[in-house]
Formats: C-alpha cells, sequence, structure tokens
C-alpha cells in the first residue's frame, strides 16, 4: 500500500446494514497530505467509507485516527451530492454555520463568494440559485469552518462545467495550503486532474491505494483496470 505522510491510521473497520455488510475489515494508512481520491462502481461502499471518516456514522468495529492534534476530524466539513440549501440569503447560509459571526468571518464569507463566482448575489434568496451556484456555496459554507479536513461526495456530479470548474480551483487552492481532502467521484478524467492518490473500493472492500499517476497507468487488479477502461459501465470519462 501507498504510503506518505500517514497522518490517518484506519484500523480493520467494517459496517454492515441488515446483516449487509458494505465494507469489510478495512486498513489503511491514508496520507495527510493533498487530495485522496475515492472511486469506485455504484455500490462499492465510497460514501459509506466517507461517513465513517467524517463520523455521521460509526464502524460496527475497528477505529479511525489521526496521529495530530492539530490535524483532526472534528475539524473537518462534509459536502454532498445534493446541497442542503436554508430559506436564506446567500450570505446568511454561509454564517449560518458560524458560532460568533465577527467581521472577519463577513470578509471571509464575502471573499468566498467572490472566489466561487457569486459575486452580488451576498443578498439574493439562496433558493433562487442554480444547482451549480447552489452547490458551489455548499462548498463556500464547508470553508468557511476553515476545515483541516474536507470531505465531499461527487458533489459536481450534476451541475455545469461551470461551477465544476470554480470547485476544482478551489479545491487544488485549499489543497496546496494544507487542507486534506476527500473526494468521491466516477468521473475519470476528473479524478485525474485532482488526485494525489486513489482508493479503489470493490464490493466494500479496499482493493488499492496508491499514487494516482501509478493507478492509471498500471491498476493491480484486473478489476481495477476494467473499472479505468470503462468496462464497468457506471464509469464516467467526461472531458
Amino acid at each position: 500500500m501507498f504510503k506518505k505522510n500517514p497522518n490517518i491510521k484506519i484500523s480493520n473497520i467494517s459496517y454492515s446494514i441488515d446483516g449487509k455488510c458494505l465494507l469489510k475489515k478495512t486498513s489503511l494508512d491514508v496520507s495527510g497530505n493533498g487530495i485522496t481520491v475515492i472511486l469506485g462502481a455504484n455500490g462499492a461502499g465510497k460514501t459509506i467509507f466517507l461517513k465513517l471518516l467524517s463520523g455521521l456514522i460509526n464502524p460496527d468495529n475497528g477505529e479511525i485516527k489521526t496521529r495530530s492534534k492539530d490535524f483532526s476530524f472534528s475539524n473537518s466539513a462534509m459536502v454532498f451530492q445534493e446541497p442542503i440549501i436554508l430559506r436564506r440569503s446567500v450570505l446568511s447560509n454561509i454564517l449560518f454555520v458560524i458560532d460568533k459571526i465577527q467581521s472577519q468571518k463577513k470578509i471571509m464569507a464575502s471573499e468566498l463568494i467572490d472566489t466561487l463566482g457569486l459575486s452580488g448575489k451576498d443578498n439574493q434568496s439562496a433558493q433562487t440559485l442554480s444547482a451549480g451556484e447552489k452547490q458551489r456555496l455548499s462548498l463556500a459554507r464547508a470553508l468557511i469552518t476553515q476545515p483541516k479536513i474536507l470531505l465531499l461526495d461527487e458533489p459536481t456530479a450534476n451541475i455545469e462545467p461551470t461551477s465544476t470548474i470554480y470547485i476544482e480551483k478551489v479545491l487544488e487552492r485549499k489543497s496546496s495550503t494544507g487542507t486534506k481532502i476527500f473526494f468521491v467521484t466516477h468521473d475519470i478524467n476528473q479524478a485525474k486532474r485532482l488526485a494525489n492518490d486513489i482508493i479503489y473500493l470493490e464490493n466494500g472492500k479496499v482493493m488499492e491505494y496508491t499514487k494516482s499517476s501509478i493507478f492509471f497507468k498500471n491498476p493491480t487488479t484486473l478489476s481495477g483496470k476494467k473499472y479505468i477502461s470503462g468496462i464497468i459501465s457506471d464509469v464516467k470519462n467526461n472531458n
């Protein structure tokens, strides 16, 4: 298994629902740097894996630990495929997650609005935004908390290319400044653009964890080869 600055230790975690095992005895030492993209066919366990990392659900057994007090899942944020947008203005949606709204946070919120291409929409009802703009807003709301770890579950699956470009640029920038990112996608080309390393899942089991350059050039498993070639039907190779 690929190891580089392994700040995240996943030890023997499993997860089942109604007797069906969705994640099987998974152990990994995951790099604390860069963008880790999680790939696999529908039902492979990608979203379950992400939710376990975030603490939204607890494993049946095993544990997930970080090796630094400054690098913790208690300081994490998650963005879902379907954004949850409050019936408030764009600015209020962002500031809603902050316990104490200070002038510094207002400045940061305004900067995020500009960075994510929502300039001039501060006081607009968030419900009137397009699907892509809502997803950009959802990302801004996650980033205002200044998370050390950012988890994203197919955030660009159902949005227009313009929003995808905004989101990818922001994620690359955040990653370069030290935010650890976990990103689930079915888009092979997006994974190639963003990933420093790849976790490839099949039927609830981690089949490969390696540098993205290695995975896309020469995956070690037959299913991995089929996946990146598009033989597995749910793979998207969008340009």
